[in-house]
């Protein structure tokens, strides 16, 4: 296997994993993400790493590393990992910006913990460019996320401009985003506003709902409104006019509703938490609605519920 490669004017510019899985064509990106990550590759004599830019006239060496017998045995064992389609999860695209449905389980960008298997790798894999687009390597085109185990909607973006236009109307506001969740107990009343500031638990690792006249937390609006009342469940559908970390969850506990299925924010009561949720958070995002940034059209967009909630709800109601 060849070991040494160099960097043309046409390769400049090309993230370090795109080019060598175009090299390589044996290994996927996943695992040359690990092989880099693990110092096998170097760039004119030095280490790197897996979102380094190339430049013309770089060298790249591979130094293969020999496996421990425990890595070898681990290899054996562990399961290969099953990414979804890109094209079953697309609702609309154009070529400033693709919508997509994710699905519960997937990480939208690599981590500490998860430097691969993410929504990232799936789009890179269809639209190498997309690696330049927007500010972090890791996210490129991510203008908004969802939690990883949350489904639903999500809009990223496939050009400079439009990362640009998309990043400022969800930080100015001028988004729509509507969510549906499957809840334990019932709120306080059938539509109604929760304010509490979002901060950092000091306890716990998670995020922590505060009274609004704290000085604590950042200022967060989730509006809700009552779909149906199922026994002990309600299913709400609910609007978020601010974008805070874990906000919908960390406000329904706070109201004591902890959506079904999310082992973050919920009582330590095995009696309330009896629903499977099939390993997943009961909520998703069904709506979003943004201002198409090349032609100033404001689009609206809806999907209808995962399977699982009408699983659930025949469930209770049965």
């Amino acid at each position: 296997m060849k070991n040494t490669w160099s960097v043309d004017e046409w390769s400049a510019g090309q993230r370090l994993d795109i080019f060598l899985a175009e090299q390589i064509p044996d290994l996927t990106r996943s695992a040359l993400a690990k092989k880099i990550k693990n110092g096998e590759f170097f760039i004119d004599g030095k280490k790197t790493a897996v979102h380094t830019f190339l430049k013309a006239g770089q060298k790249i060496n591979r130094r293969p590393r020999t496996d421990s017998p425990e890595q070898q045995a681990e290899k054996q064992t562990r399961s290969p990992m099953h990414l979804p389609k890109l094209e079953k999860m697309v609702v609309h695209q154009t070529k400033d910006w693709i919508l997509i449905n994710k699905p519960a389980g997937l990480l939208v960008h690599p981590d500490a913990k998860h430097p691969d298997g993410t929504l990232v790798d799936i789009l890179l894999k269809k639209y190498p460019s997309m690696a330049k687009i927007g500010e972090d390597p890791q996210r490129p085109g991510i203008v908004h996320r969802l939690d990883r185990d949350v489904s639903g909607l999500m809009v990223v973006a496939k050009t400079q401009k439009a990362f640009d236009d998309l990043k400022q109307q969800f930080a100015q506001r001028k988004t729509q985003k509507s969510y549906i969740a499957l809840v334990h107990g019932r709120p306080p009343k059938e539509q109604g506003e929760i304010k509490f500031k979002i901060a950092r638990s000091k306890s716990k690792p998670r995020m922590a709902a505060r009274p609004s006249h704290e000085t604590e937390g950042q200022v967060a609006w989730t509006h809700y409104k009552v779909l149906k009342t199922l026994k002990n469940y309600s299913l709400l559908e609910l609007d978020i006019f601010s974008g805070r970390t874990h906000q919908i969850r960390a406000h329904l506990f706070a109201i004591g509703c902890p959506v079904v299925g999310d082992t973050l924010y919920t009582e330590k009561n095995p009696k309330k938490n009896s629903l499977k949720s099939q390993g997943r958070i009961m909520l998703q995002s069904i709506k979003l609605s943004f201002t198409d940034p090349a032609t100033q059209e404001v689009l609206h967009f809806s999907i209808a519920p995962d399977q699982t909630f009408n699983d659930l709800v025949h469930k209770i109601t049965k």
